[in-house]
C-alpha cells in the first residue's frame, strides 16, 4: 500500500474542508464496535470518538462509517487517536435502520423498527452488487439495491458470481438486463478466474469501491481473488439450508497492488427503502408514465375504462410480475414517508415540552 494514498485522495477532493492541512485528516478504514481504524498519513492507527462528538450526534447517520474522511487529533498519554470531526461525504450507500424486533404487516409492508437513515459506506466511486448463481438469485431484491444505490448518485455494477457452478449463466446476465439496459452486468467465478478480467476498468488507482450483497455470494472470495492472496476468511454455505453463513462481521477497507480500495461488508440480511417515490424511476419510468397516461387522474388501476396500466398488463407489453414488484415498493416509500412525518411531528412535540 503506497502511504501516500491518503494525501492523494484528500487534496483531490477534501482540501477545502480542511485548509489544506492534511496532517490531522485520515480515513476510516475499518469500525469494530466503538473502535475505528484510521488510515493516516504516518500509517494504521486506532481511534475513537470524543465525548463532545457523541453529545453532537443527532442521529444514527451522523456516526463515521468505513469511508469517511475525518479530522483527528492526538491524546497525550492515550493509544487512541480522537476523532473530532466527519468531513462532508461526496456520496453514501444507506438504507432504512433494520427492524430489531416488533415487526408487524401494515397495508402489505412490513413494519418497525425506528425510522432512520443507517449509512453502510461512504465516499465511494462504485458499487459491486454481487447475486450469487444459484437459490441466491432474487430480481425483487437485486431491484432494491440498484434503487438504493442510484438514488443515491451512486454507479451500480451487478456482479454475477459463481459462474462456474451455472452451465446458462448468459441466461441470469439477460435477466438482469431486462431490468435496465444501462447497468453493467458481468458474470464472474473467483475460482477459476472466468470473467474476472472485466472487473478492471473499474478497480483504478485511488478508486473506492464496495462489495455488498447476501451472506454467501462471494464477497470475500473475490476480494482474495482481486487480491491475490487471502485478506477475509470464507465459509461453505449451510447445507440445510442452502444460506450463506456470515464470514465477514465487520466492515473494512482493503488495498489492491495499485491502490484502489476495496471496502468489504457483512451480508446484508434486510435491505428497507431509504428513499423517495421519485427515485422508483431509476428502474420504473415506463409505469410511472403509463400512470400519468391514464383517462383518469385518480386511476385506481382496476376497474376504470381508459387505463393505460391495465391495457399495458392486457397486452403483455408490462408484466404482471413487475407490476406487482413496483406496487410494493410503492406502498413501502409511501409508508416511509408517513412514518418520516410522524417522527417530525414527535421530535416538534418533545422540543415544545423540553
Amino acid at each position: 500500500m503506497n502511504k501516500n494514498i491518503i494525501n492523494t485522495v484528500i487534496r483531490e477532493f477534501f482540501t477545502n474542508q480542511c485548509n489544506n492541512n492534511c496532517e490531522n485528516i485520515a480515513r476510516i478504514i475499518s469500525c469494530k464496535g466503538t473502535i475505528y481504524g484510521l488510515l493516516t498519513t504516518y500509517g494504521k492507527q486506532k481511534a475513537k470518538l470524543t465525548g463532545k462528538f457523541i453529545h453532537n450526534i443527532q442521529a444514527p447517520k451522523d456516526y463515521p462509517v468505513v469511508g469517511d474522511y475525518v479530522e483527528f487529533c492526538k491524546v497525550q498519554n492515550n493509544d487512541y487517536l480522537s476523532i473530532n470531526k466527519v468531513l462532508k461525504r461526496k456520496n453514501k450507500f444507506s438504507r432504512k435502520m433494520p427492524i430489531s424486533g416488533g415487526r408487524k404487516l401494515y397495508k402489505g409492508v412490513i413494519d418497525g423498527g425506528i425510522t432512520e437513515e443507517q449509512v453502510m459506506a461512504a465516499n465511494i466511486n462504485y458499487v459491486l452488487i454481487l447475486v450469487a448463481l444459484d437459490q441466491n438469485f432474487n430480481i425483487a431484491r437485486l431491484e432494491r439495491y440498484i434503487l438504493l444505490a442510484k438514488s443515491s448518485n451512486l454507479h451500480p455494477v451487478i456482479i454475477l458470481t459463481k459462474r462456474d457452478l451455472c452451465q446458462d449463466y448468459q441466461s441470469y446476465v439477460n435477466k438482469v438486463n431486462a431490468i435496465d439496459r444501462e447497468l453493467a452486468v458481468y458474470a464472474v467465478s473467483s475460482i477459476t478466474g472466468a470473467g474476472v478480467n472485466n472487473l478492471n476498468s473499474y478497480l483504478k488507482p485511488y478508486y473506492t469501491i464496495a462489495l455488498i450483497g447476501s451472506s454467501g455470494v462471494g464477497k470475500s472470495t473475490l476480494l482474495n481473488y482481486l487480491s491475490s492472496k487471502e485478506v477475509q476468511k470464507t465459509k461453505a454455505l449451510s447445507s440445510s439450508s442452502g444460506k450463506g453463513k456470515h464470514t465477514t462481521t465487520h466492515r473494512e477497507m482493503f488495498f489492491l497492488e495499485n491502490n484502489c480500495m476495496i471496502i468489504d461488508m457483512p451480508g446484508i440480511k434486510e435491505l428497507q427503502l431509504w428513499l423517495e417515490i421519485s427515485d422508483l424511476r431509476y428502474l420504473f419510468k415506463d409505469i410511472m408514465l403509463l400512470e400519468k397516461s391514464c383517462k383518469y387522474k385518480n386511476c385506481s388501476h382496476k376497474n376504470e375504462a381508459g387505463c393505460a396500466i391495465k391495457e399495458a398488463l392486457n397486452n403483455n407489453t408490462l408484466s404482471q410480475d413487475r407490476y406487482i414488484r413496483y406496487k410494493k415498493l410503492v406502498r413501502e416509500a409511501n409508508r416511509l414517508i408517513e412514518r418520516k412525518a410522524e417522527r417530525e411531528k414527535k421530535t416538534k412535540k418533545n422540543k415544545k415540552y423540553n
